[in-house]
Order: structure tokens, then C-alpha cells, then sequence
């Protein structure tokens, strides 16, 4: 099979996965794969495989909202109506349960309103410390991933630490690969449109992860001789709490952009450190998800947030940054103005999108785009 055929392929297989709605997702899973839902990537993927579920990320869906209205106010970010929609119009029947993180106050109602309609076998509240600073952080987080490995016992029996250690080997080589088509995204190495790549990342949460390995190893193969030719597009950062979105990542596109990295949580974010190899598995995932995330609902430090995200905007070679931000979502826009202007004190141009549903309304994000790759362009 030549070059162009396997990647073929490999985009079809993609886009299958990603262009489905949830229910047809879930569906077309291995049988007996026993998926379970989660939103936050604090929540260990790594003992949900081990347990014999499927890890299977929520990440909002353009669904018209009628039902969810009825249980969450209109100021709830997309991800939350959007989910609890999705669910109450029986697309996510198909999952075992889902798994909610101590994030925000959106999220832990939404898991107040999900466990009283009593529709899941499966219901988890994993409490993730807040203050990361404190002392007392990492035996809390610790002690937390061991309840929820008891709890995973219940549902699907005993889980031996060296299935664990399986697991963990399998998402570090996932991040692994991952990591180096974002490499190669960077360094002009790799002709991937931006629609495929975001569709890529986004399939890694929905899709048996032996699978997704292979996946990324034939990708990996199959462009190894590629280069960009003629790349002359303005390199940008994109930065916030939105999921990958290959609507947003094509307006970019559109707008003669590239993105060359992100902090994401569906993105680089979560690359930022792999679970020790040669740790006890629960104290090795206990490090893992203490130090790796700087999200807006974890205090790591005044500056931490900051400094982490000039570091990785510098060393991208971006020109300026795009926001995505969730309407409504309180932590990353309390966090906005002081990261506005630590960028802006190093000669970096932000632009702030708001953004809801990721299938409407994107005529005005589009001028927005473009005019700010412009503006990037005269410098």
C-alpha cells in the first residue's frame, strides 16, 4: 500500500469517528469494551483501562438544546448542556457510567443532576485538591486515586497492579506519538491539514486505545518521509479550555495561520509529564496527575499559569495567541487579563474568542481571524 493510500485511509478512519454522533460512537466500539464517560482529563485513563473499561472523553457535541434547559440555567458552559442533553436524549445509553472531577461549579452540579436521574450503574465524584501549593496535595491525591480504584473493583473485579503497569506503558507511548506529530507540526515537517489533526487528537478519546496506538504508528510511518513545501503561513498559539474542534482549527487554517501548538485540555496540556514507569502504579499516577496540568480551577502558584504558558509560547515561535474560551467559563476568564498581559509583555498579540456550539455562529469568528492573522502578518 503506498504513502497516499495509507493516509487515506488513516483520515477516513478519522473522520468516521469524529463526524458520528455520540450514540453511533459508542456503538461501533469493540463488544464487551464496557465504555465509561468522564470530561476532565484529571481522571487516571489509565486505571479505567486497567479495569477493562473504555475511557471515553465527553467533550460537548452540536446537539440542539431543548431538555437540558430544564435542569441546568442558561449560563452554563456549552460542554455541560451539551452533555446532559446528549444524554437525556438517550445518546450516551450505551455508556456504563461516567466519571465527574471536583472542578467547577457547572460540573459538580451536573453530576448532582446526573446521579439523581438514577440512568447509570456507574457514577463516580473524583475529588481532586485545589490548592496543589499545600503539603497535604499529593497523599490527598493519592488516597483519592485509591478510592476510585476500589471503586472500579466493584463494578469490574479485582485490578492487579500489573495490569496497571500495562496501561500506564500503553498512554505513555500514546503521548509519546503524539507528542512527536506536534513536533513535527512545529517544525513545518508534517503537510497534515488542521481539520485532520484536530479530528486526530479529538478520535484518541473516543476509540479503543490499542487501536489509536497502532493508528498513530502507521500516521507516524506514513509521513516520515513528508515535508511541507512553500510553508509560509503566520504560526500561531491557541490557548484555553476548548476541546479540539476541527471547525475552529479550519477557520485558522482558512485565514492563512498555522497552529503550532496549544495548551489545550485535550491537547499539549496533558503531555506535559508521563507517569514514571518504575514507581508502585498508584504512587506513579498520584505524581503524574499532581504535577502535570495548570488548569485555571488548580492553584499551582501566582505565577506558575503564567510563566508555563510564555515559556511554551516562546519556545513554539508563535506570533500571537488565540484564546478559545467557553462562554461562562469563570475560572479561565478570571485567569484571562493577568495571562493578556504577561503576553503582551513580551511582544505578543492575544485575540479572546468566546465560543459555544462549534457548528454555529462561526461568520463572526471568522472575520475576527482573519483580521488578527493580518495584523500578525504586518509585523
Amino acid at each position: 500500500m503506498d504513502r497516499q493510500t495509507s493516509l487515506a485511509k488513516i483520515q477516513e478512519e478519522v473522520e468516521t469517528i469524529v463526524s458520528s454522533g455520540y450514540g453511533e460512537m459508542i456503538s461501533r466500539l469493540p463488544k464487551g469494551c464496557n465504555a465509561v464517560g468522564f470530561f476532565c482529563p484529571y481522571v487516571p485513563e489509565e486505571l479505567l483501562h486497567a479495569a477493562g473499561a473504555l475511557p471515553f472523553r465527553l467533550m460537548g457535541a452540536p446537539v440542539k438544546i431543548s431538555q437540558a434547559t430544564r435542569h441546568l440555567p442558561a449560563y452554563c458552559c456549552h460542554l455541560a448542556k451539551s452533555s446532559l442533553e446528549s444524554w437525556l436524549q438517550g445518546e450516551l445509553d450505551l455508556l456504563r457510567g461516567v466519571i465527574f472531577c471536583h472542578t467547577c461549579d457547572s460540573m459538580q452540579g451536573l453530576s448532582d443532576i446526573w446521579a439523581r436521574q438514577k440512568r447509570s450503574p456507574i457514577h463516580f465524584n473524583l475529588m481532586i485538591p485545589t490548592n496543589l501549593d499545600s503539603d497535604h496535595s499529593h497523599p490527598y491525591l493519592k488516597t483519592e486515586i485509591e478510592r476510585f480504584k476500589e471503586f472500579l473493583e466493584s463494578h469490574f473485579g479485582k485490578i492487579e497492579p500489573g495490569r496497571i503497569r500495562n496501561s500506564i506503558q500503553l498512554f505513555n507511548r500514546i503521548r509519546e506519538k503524539i507528542g512527536e506529530i506536534y513536533r513535527r507540526r512545529q517544525e513545518g515537517n508534517t503537510p497534515l491539514p488542521h481539520r485532520f489533526f484536530a479530528g486526530l487528537i479529538r478520535a484518541g478519546y473516543l476509540m479503543d486505545r490499542q487501536r489509536y496506538l497502532g493508528l498513530l504508528t502507521d500516521l507516524l510511518n506514513t509521513l516520515s518521509e513528508e515535508t511541507a513545501r512553500g510553508e509560509n503561513s503566520v504560526p500561531v498559539y491557541l490557548a484555553g479550555n476548548m476541546t479540539h474542534s476541527p471547525s475552529y482549527f479550519s477557520l485558522i487554517e482558512e485565514a492563512g495561520a498555522k497552529v503550532v501548538r496549544d495548551d489545550l485540555c485535550s491537547g499539549a496540556r496533558t503531555l506535559r509529564l508521563m507517569v514514571p514507569e518504575d514507581l508502585d502504579p498508584i504512587e506513579a499516577l498520584a505524581r503524574r496527575y499532581y504535577t502535570s496540568f495548570f488548569c485555571p480551577t488548580k492553584h499551582m502558584g501566582c505565577r506558575t499559569r503564567e510563566e508555563t504558558l510564555l515559556e511554551d509560547v516562546q519556545k513554539s515561535g508563535a506570533r500571537g495567541v488565540i484564546f478559545l474560551l467557553y462562554k461562562y467559563c469563570e475560572s479561565h476568564y478570571f485567569d484571562y487579563p493577568d495571562l493578556k498581559v504577561a503576553l503582551e509583555s513580551k511582544g505578543l498579540p492575544s485575540l479572546l474568542l468566546d465560543v459555544e456550539d462549534p457548528s454555529y455562529s462561526l461568520g463572526q469568528l471568522k472575520i475576527r481571524i482573519q483580521a488578527f492573522v493580518e495584523m500578525l502578518s504586518c509585523d
